[in-house]
């Protein structure tokens, strides 16, 4: 059973106090139609608090001498809207020892922006593990898939894990013994970036490590226990278990699609997503069993470019009932470094949540592309997608003093008579690309081929209908299988290459559309390849 959030308790009020705050709950009232959002948060991650406002865990606190001060920071954006600030807390300043912990930033934070009724959400960053944890656990390691070792951790590793939730436990102890009622959500992470899929290291997609390899073994034994029937879905001559080792990829170039048709890497991809999903999930069973809520990030996960990570875990995590807050995030920037085209991303991100009926944020990042105007468009698609709320990252000493107030005000809202219309695109299909290729000269392609498809299709549905506010985007083709008679037209963007549980189920999609009289139609049309147009796509057997 889940645990329960324990209730907040209740609080009188004199008369005089009960007038107050009917007065508060009007202006509250009368300011968020023009913000058009439930929540806004902004970001102050831990290295903005160290480099920008000289929060450490070994100097005066508050600081002395530093350009920005917080408190300042929390008032001044608090006074613009923003009910959220979102920070994250590295796990080597917090446990600097096996048997210490040092919590002086942490209760900093606490008592500074939750005195001002500023809510805090907190990324628990693992990934900035302390070096003693290769001490206690020297094959601690990721392992990429050069099997060069490195010195980020495995959660593939059940010794790093009984480390890592003791340190969730110290540090959620902590912030519900602080003030539980400001904690607004948690978030687990492993990766770099603060998103959940995997980090990547110099082009070798991770994780190779004895661990990982013991934990497909047993996965795929559970599966069928012979190695010979492996052997022979693969096309491999493993002479016994032991012998075993996952395929190898890599990212871009030369290796964009040469698995395409490569069962065996299909059945470590879906390892590879398992995994990342059960290490997640358990991480916000964890913040649940203290009373609080989990968030995530995740990135653009609709593209070829981010399929080596394990992006499209959002499909399951969001399906999870221990996930409570999603947040999709793009830094308007493609793989090969250039700004992106079209800041309809953040419709494509949005539209791929709703089928979740989840609250989603969108966080719009300005350490590349800095432009009020751009973000104030993402703001702007953000409101008319119906999002539960926005938030802006890298923000301090990018924007000016009145950034949120001007970026949140006479937004508009969703048009009431949208009609509901789906696009189909199954997320699973994307595992056939392992980044962007790169020309005949070795260079990078300026877009994401996949993303750039689903930016057809839009263009298609955009002529097709009045307004796309009631757009939805399937990743995951059995959800859209139940709900088809809730749609007016249904638009599919069929891939190169489908898993057979997905292609069994577009098929039924198709039946029950026609059946319905909803109208169903290809867009986006893959490249033809000579006189007989697209080879016909591949489909994958699947065992799971």
């Amino acid at each position: 059973m889940r645990p329960q959030v324990p209730p907040r308790a209740r609080r009188r009020t004199t008369s005089a106090g009960a007038f107050l705050l009917a007065i508060l709950l009007a202006m509250l009232v009368a300011i968020a139609p023009a913000r058009g959002f439930k929540e806004v948060f902004a970001t102050l991650f831990a290295l903005e608090m160290q480099n920008l406002l000289g929060i450490k865990d070994n100097g005066p606190l508050p600081p002395e001498g530093t350009s920005h001060d917080l408190g300042e920071v929390v008032r001044g954006v608090k006074e613009q809207g923003v009910g959220i600030l979102f920070t994250s807390l590295k796990w080597f300043f917090q446990q600097p020892t096996p048997d210490t912990f040092n919590f002086r930033v942490l209760d900093y934070l606490v008592q500074t922006a939750c005195s001002q009724g500023l809510q805090l959400s907190v990324v628990l960053d693992a990934q900035a593990n302390p070096p003693w944890v290769f001490d206690v656990v020297p094959d601690a390691g990721v392992v990429d898939s050069k099997y060069i070792g490195h010195r980020s951790i495995s959660f593939n590793h059940p010794a790093v894990m009984q480390l890592v939730h003791a340190w969730y436990d110290a540090v959620l102890a902590r912030m519900a013994e602080l003030n539980a009622t400001c904690i607004h959500s948690v978030q687990p992470c492993f990766n770099n970036e603060y998103e959940t899929k995997y980090i990547q290291e110099a082009d070798g997609a991770q994780d190779y490590s004895a661990q990982a390899i013991t934990l497909f073994r047993q996965y795929l034994r559970n599966i069928h226990g012979e190695i010979s029937f492996w052997n022979e879905r693969w096309g491999t001559s493993f002479s016994h278990w032991a012998a075993f080792k996952p395929p190898k990829f890599f990212q871009h170039g030369q290796h964009w699609g040469d698995t395409a048709t490569n069962v065996f890497y299909w059945d470590w991809q879906h390892f590879r997503h398992q995994r990342i999903h059960e290490v997640h999930e358990s991480g916000c069973m964890h913040i649940a069993a203290y009373g609080f809520r989990c968030i995530q990030h995740f990135a653009e996960f609709m593209t070829g470019s981010d399929a080596i990570y394990a992006a499209g875990s959002v499909f399951t995590l969001a399906a999870s009932p221990w996930l409570d807050y999603i947040v999709v995030d793009s830094n308007f920037m493609t793989t090969a470094m250039l700004p992106t085209r079209d800041v309809r991303v953040v419709q494509l991100l949005l539209s791929a949540m709703k089928p979740f009926g989840k609250p989603v944020f969108f966080e719009g990042a300005f350490e590349r592309i800095s432009d009020p105007a751009v973000h104030r468009r993402a703001v702007m698609l953000t409101a008319t997608s119906g999002a539960h709320g926005i938030g802006f990252t890298n923000w301090l000493d990018r924007v000016g003093p009145t950034f949120f107030n001007d970026t949140l005000q006479g937004l508009p809202l969703p048009h009431s008579d949208a009609p509901p219309v789906a696009v189909l695109s199954p997320y699973r299909s994307y595992w056939a690309f392992k980044g962007t290729p790169k020309d005949a000269n070795g260079v990078l392609f300026p877009t994401d081929p996949q993303q750039d498809r689903l930016f057809a299709c839009l263009d298609e549905v955009e002529k097709a209908v009045p307004s796309v506010d009631g757009l939805q985007i399937f990743g995951v083709p059995t959800m859209l299988l139940a709900v088809v008679e809730d749609f007016q037209r249904i638009w599919y963007v069929e891939p190169e290459v489908l898993l057979s549980g997905d292609a069994e189920t577009i098929v039924r999609i198709k039946q029950r559309a026609a059946e319905l009289g909803v109208p169903w139609k290809k867009c986006a049309l893959r490249k033809r390849q000579g006189k007989r147009g697209a080879p016909p796509v591949l489909v994958i057997p699947e065992v799971y």
